[in-house]
C-alpha cells in the first residue's frame, strides 16, 4: 500500500499469526499445487523471501517477482500474449536523482598565500584558473566529494573558502557562527548536525536535533548572507553511521552468497538449469557487492549520499535562489582546515563542543573550483497482464482484478523504520494480494469455465505502487482494453493479517449494484460457515490502485485487512499471515468477482466522497511513544517519551520519563521487545508492567483496551 503517512505514533498493539515452516519455493520450477492454502503459501513464501529483497521498483530484485508471477499466470491457463504479444507493460519509473558524469562534477582547492579574490558563478571550469596555484589538493568525485540533489543541479562556482562551524544562526541561545565573518560570494564549509550532539545538557534540546541540525535551515543561512556555494562536512556520528548500514547490507549480501553456494553444493549432476540460474544469482550479488564496497569507503570517509539532505524545493512564486552543494570528506576538509589554521577538523569539532564558542574563520589562502551535476534517473518496471476471454454477448466487456506486487526494498523511501537497512518483505503489503490475485484467478477460470455468457477477466499485477500509484496510472493512460467497456475493478491490497473475522470492504458505494453484489457474496460464504464481518465503506478513493480506476470512471471495490504495526517495517514477515484467513478472502473474491462477470446488466458509476481513513485492525493497545536513551555508563534504557491521554497507559498511572524493564512475561532491552510484549495480547487482558521510576522499581496493572 502506497504510504500517505508522514509519520504515525508508536501506539503499540496487539496481532495474531500463524506460523508456516518450510523453505522458499523456486521461480524455476513452479508447481501447480490443488490445495489452495498451500498455493497461497508458496507465493507469499517466494515474494516475500530475502532474495527477492523486499520487491524495490529500484532494485533488479523486482524482476524476479515479475517473472514468478508471469509463471503462475502461465500455468494457470491465461492469455499471456494481449501486451504486443507478451504479458509485460513497460512502466517508467522516476527514481531519485543521481551524479551526473565524473568531469562534470569536481572539487579542485586551490592554496596560496592570498585569496582569488571576488568569486565568479556559472562560467568557470575545472581547468580554467586566473593564476598558477602552488599547491592544489583534488577531492576525488565519489570517493571525497558528491554532489547534492538539495543545491541546483548544474552549476559551476570558483570562490574564496569560510569556514562557518554548523552554520548556526540562534539568536534565541546566544549562539551566531555567522558573527563577524563575511561570506558574500565564498564558499561556506559547514559541518552536519550541532554541536554537543551527545551531550543531554547541551543548550541545543540535549540530545534531540532542534531546527538547527535540519540541511535546510544550515543552507537557507548560507544563502541568506549571500554564499555562492556550500561546501557539507559530516560530523563523526552520522559518518560511524553511515558506515555501518552500509556493512549491514554487505554482510546481508554475503550471507546471501552464502546460502547460494550452499545450494549449488547440494545440487545433482543433471541440475544443469538450476545450477546455471544459481550461478546467475551469485553473479548478481558479486555486482551489487562491488558497488556496495565503493559505497562504504566514501562513508566511512564522511561523503553523503547525492539523495542525503533531500531535494531542493524551488518557492512557489519566487525564483530558486539556491546554489551548488557538494559533500566533502572528513579526510579533505581535515587536510584543508591544517592547511589553513593548523587545527584538525576533529580539533575544532571539540573546540566548538567545549564552551560553545564559534570557531569560523576564512580559510586564508583557500579557494575552491567546483562544478555538479545532477540528474534525475528512471527505470522500467513491468505490470504483468493475463487474460482470461469473455464468451457470449458479454465477451467485450471487462472486470479488472488488480495487486500491487512491488514493496518498499532494503528501506528508504517508504519505509516506516527510518534508517534502518534490512530487508523489507512486506509478505501483507502486498504479497498478500498478489498471491490472493493469483490464487482466485486459477478459481475464477474454473468457475467461468461453465459459463456461456460472461465478461473478460483482466488480472493485473501493478507495479510502482508503492511509488505513487505509478502503475495502475499507467494502465489507465494506457489501457488495453477499452475504458468505457471496464465494468469494474477489484483491489487486492495488505488482505493476510485478518482478525477478529473483519473484512474492511472499500469502494462499495461506487456504483449501484456494488453493495448488493458484497452482501451476496458474503452470504454465500456465511451459507458454508465462512462469512465476513464486513466493515463496509462507500469511497472509491485511499491510497491503492483502485483509486487509478475509480478516478477513470469505473466503479471499484477494494479488500483490505487493515492496518498494523509491521506496516511499511522489516517485521512484516511471512510467519504472521493468516493463511485460513486469506485463503477465505480469495473466496470472496472469487465471489465476487463472478458476479459481476455474468451479471446481465453492467453497474451504474456513482460518486463517493473523497474523503477517506484508513481503517486499522481491531487491536489490544497500550498507548505510549518510546525512545531509546543511555544512561551514564552508556547502557541503552526504553523509556516513555509520550502518553495518549485516556490510554491503558494513562489510566493506570504510567508516567513520561518511566523506564520499562518488563511487560508481562517479556523483559524489555529494545524497542522491539515492548511490540513483542503487546502484539499477543488481546482487548481486555491484564498486564503487570514492571518499571524504574526515580530509581526505583515499580509494578503496575494495566488492563488493555481497543485502539479507536
Amino acid at each position: 500500500m502506497k504510504n500517505q503517512f508522514k509519520w504515525i505514533s508508536c501506539v503499540f498493539t496487539a496481532v495474531t499469526w500463524t506460523f508456516f515452516l518450510g523453505g522458499n519455493a523456486s521461480a524455476e520450477s513452479p508447481t501447480v499445487i490443488a490445495d489452495p492454502a498451500a498455493n497461497l503459501q508458496q507465493h507469499v513464501r517466494y515474494l516475500s523471501g530475502d532474495e527477492l529483497r523486499g520487491r524495490s521498483v529500484a532494485d533488479d530484485s523486482i524482476d524476479l517477482a515479475a517473472d514468478y508471477i508471469v509463471q503462475r499466470m502461465a500455468d494457470i491457463g491465461l492469455d499471456m500474449t494481449v501486451m504486443d504479444g507478451g504479458p509485460m507493460q513497460p512502466v517508467s519509473i522516476p527514481l531519485e536523482v543521481q551524479a551526473g558524469a565524473a568531469e562534470k562534477n569536481f572539487a579542485t582547492f586551490q592554496i596560496k598565500d592570498a585569496g582569488v579574490g571576488d568569486a565568479s558563478v556559472g562560467d568557470v571550469g575545472p581547468d580554467d584558473t586566473a593564476t598558477a596555484e602552488p599547491e592544489t589538493i583534488q577531492a576525488e568525485f565519489g570517493e571525497d566529494m558528491m554532489p547534492m540533489a538539495i543545491g541546483v543541479s548544474a552549476a559551476t562556482v570558483q570562490a574564496p573558502l569560510v569556514f562557518v562551524g554548523y552554520g548556526i544562526d540562534a539568536p534565541e541561545l546566544g549562539y551566531d557562527e555567522y558573527a563577524g565573518i563575511d561570506v558574500n560570494g565564498h564558499a561556506v564549509m559547514v559541518l552536519r548536525k550541532e554541536p554537543q550532539a551527545t551531550d543531554p545538557d547541551s543548550v541545543f534540546d540535549g540530545v534531540k536535533n532542534t531546527r538547527h541540525a535540519f540541511f535546510a535551515t544550515k543552507i537557507a543561512n548560507a544563502i541568506k548572507r549571500g554564499a555562492s556555494a556550500i561546501v557539507l562536512v559530516s560530523d563523526l556520528a552520522s559518518t560511524s553511521q553511515a558506515a555501518q548500514e552500509i556493512q549491514t547490507r554487505i554482510s546481508g549480501e554475503q550471507t546471501r552468497r552464502k546460502s547460494i553456494e550452499l545450494q549449488l553444493a547440494g545440487l545433482p549432476d543433471d541440475a544443469v538449469n538450476t545450477r546455471a540460474a544459481l550461478n546467475k544469482k551469485i553473479a548478481g550479488i558479486d555486482t551489487i557487492l562491488a558497488g556496495m564496497e565503493q559505497k562504504r569507503i566514501a562513508a566511512q570517509r564522511g561523503v553523503m549520499t547525492v539523495s542525503t539532505a533531500g531535494s531542493s524545493v524551488p518557492r512557489r512564486g519566487k525564483p530558486n535562489r539556491n546554489v551548488p552543494v557538494i559533500s566533502l570528506s572528513r579526510t579533505v576538509a581535515d587536510q584543508l582546515l591544517v592547511q589553513s589554521t593548523g587545527q584538525s577538523l576533529q580539533q575544532s569539532e571539540a573546540a566548538i563542543d567545549a564552551n560553545l564558542v564559534p570557531q569560523s574563520r576564512a580559510l586564508s589562502g583557500i579557494s575552491v573550483n567546483l562544478g555538479v551535476e545532477i540528474k534525475p534517473t528512471q527505470r522500467i518496471s513491468n505490470n504483468v497482464v493475463g487474460v482470461l476471454k469473455g464468451r457470449g454477448a458479454l465477451a467485450d466487456e471487462t472486470v479488472i482484478i488488480g495487486a500491487h506486487y512491488d514493496h518498499v526494498g532494503m528501506g528508504g523511501v517508504g519505509s516506516l523504520a527510518p534508517g534502518t537497512i534490512a530487508v523489507h518483505n512486506g509478505a501483507d503489503d502486498n504479497a498478500s494480494g498478489t498471491a490472493a490475485l493469483l490464487e482466485s484467478a486459477a478459481r475464477i477460470k474454473q468457475r467461468l469455465s461453465e459459463s456461456l455468457n460472461h465478461r473478460r477477466v483482466v488480472f493485473i499485477a501493478f507495479t510502482g505502487e508503492e511509488r505513487g500509484l505509478l502503475g495502475s496510472k499507467h494502465y489507465v493512460r494506457n489501457p488495453r482494453f477499452s475504458l468505457s467497456g471496464t465494468v469494474a475493478m477489484i483491489n487486492l491490497d495488505m488482505v493476510g493479517r485478518l482478525r477478529d473475522n473483519e473484512l474492511t470492504v472499500y469502494g462499495t458505494g461506487t456504483a449501484d449494484q456494488m453493495d448488493r453484489v458484497v452482501d451476496e457474496s458474503n452470504a454465500v460464504l456465511a451459507a458454508r460457515g465462512q462469512g465476513f464481518d464486513l466493515f463496509k465503506v462507500p469511497t472509491g478513493y485511499g491510497p491503492s490502485d483502485h483509486q487509478s480506476f475509480y478516478e477513470a470512471g469505473v466503479p471499484v471495490l477494494f479488500y483490505f485487512t487493515g492496518l498494523h504495526n509491521d506496516y511499511h517495517r522489516p517485521s512484516d514477515d511471512f510467519s504472521k499471515i493468516d493463511f485460513g484467513g486469506l485463503t477465505r478472502i480469495t473466496d470472496m473474491i472469487t465471489e465476487s468477482c463472478c458476479r459481476i462477470a455474468t451479471e446481465p446488466q453492467r453497474m451504474t458509476y456513482s460518486e463517493t466522497e473523497k474523503k477517506f481513513k484508513m481503517r486499522w485492525q481491531k487491536t489490544a493497545y497500550l498507548g505510549v511513544s518510546i525512545a531509546v536513551q543511555e544512561d551514564v555508563s552508556g547502557a541503552s534504557q526504553v523509556v516513555v517519551s509520550a502518553i495518549n491521554p485516556g490510554s491503558p497507559a494513562s489510566v493506570s498511572g504510567i508516567q513520561v520519563g518511566d523506564q520499562l524493564i518488563q511487560i508481562g512475561e517479556q523483559k524489555v532491552f529494545a524497542v522491539n521487545d515492548v511490540l513483542s510484549a503487546i502484539r499477543s495480547k488481546k482487548t481486555g487482558e491484564k498486564i503487570v508492567v514492571r518499571l524504574v521510576r526515580g530509581g526505583e522499581i515499580t509494578l503496575i496493572d494495566v488492563t488493555l483496551e481497543a485502539r479507536e
